[in-house]
């Protein structure tokens, strides 16, 4: 698998990032088996079916449902029965998690250089507001939209459009970071270039039929891409 490449002319350097959270700044430790299994069960005791969720993952079936519980204008219902098993598995997760090498280093040399930072996370504030304050992420990361902010999770681009109305960027000026196709695909449907960091929610493999525009193996390799112009074919 190739990472996409560019074919459009030379544009200017990045001027700001957007991170995913779970597998991107720091390791991923959602128990997905046992997550999703709960999360079936959940969704079929509320009337819900259909292969996404038979077959879809945490997000996929949150977004189903929300799509379908919005025009009966039962959403706030959807989340006071499910949201609290997604929370009982970001506390889980949260126990656990250590960030990536260099994480915290690389946040503040991008915001030195004058580069925005901002977050787009299916995960949930109450959990990921604690671990951006633990690991000193959350004075450089601006805005942070969480699970709880957004009608729906990535893949929908919701979250990340939200980052880009914040900060009034064109999407080709903002380099989105993340390790899941969830994220390629969020990205790609905002009209952002995205890179994916190995080691994540997703084998490289995974990415075959959604090739991101950059693979990288540390966080450290971040601090190229956002500084060079992108140019044709690289």
């Amino acid at each position: 698998m190739q990472p996409r490449s560019d074919a459009s002319a030379a544009s200017p350097a990045y001027q700001a990032v957007i991170f995913d959270f779970e597998g991107t700044l720091v390791d991923f430790q959602w128990r997905l088996a046992l997550a999703h299994e709960e999360l079936r069960r959940a969704f079929d005791g509320l009337g819900f079916s259909g292969d996404e969720f038979s077959r879809g993952n945490y997000a996929t079936m949150w977004n189903a449902a929300a799509g379908r519980q919005s025009a009966r204008e039962g959403l706030a219902e959807l989340r006071a029965a499910v949201h609290p098993i997604y929370d009982r598995w970001d506390a889980d997760a949260l126990t656990r998690w250590t960030p990536r090498a260099g994480a915290a280093e690389l946040l503040r040399r991008l915001a030195a250089e004058g580069l925005r930072t901002g977050m787009v996370s299916n995960i949930g504030r109450e959990a990921l507001g604690a671990a951006l304050n633990r690991f000193h992420f959350a004075d450089v990361l601006s805005p942070v939209v969480s699970r709880d902010d957004v009608t729906f999770m990535k893949p929908r681009a919701e979250g990340i459009r939200r980052v880009l109305a914040d900060w009034q960027l064109d999407a080709d000026a903002v380099l989105f970071v993340g390790d899941s196709r969830a994220d390629v695909r969020g990205a790609r449907a905002a009209g952002l270039p995205v890179a994916i960091i190995r080691g994540g929610e997703c084998t490289e493999a995974d990415f075959a039929d959604d090739p991101p525009d950059h693979m990288i193996s540390g966080l450290g390799e971040l601090l190229q891409l956002v500084a060079a112009k992108r140019q044709p074919g690289s």
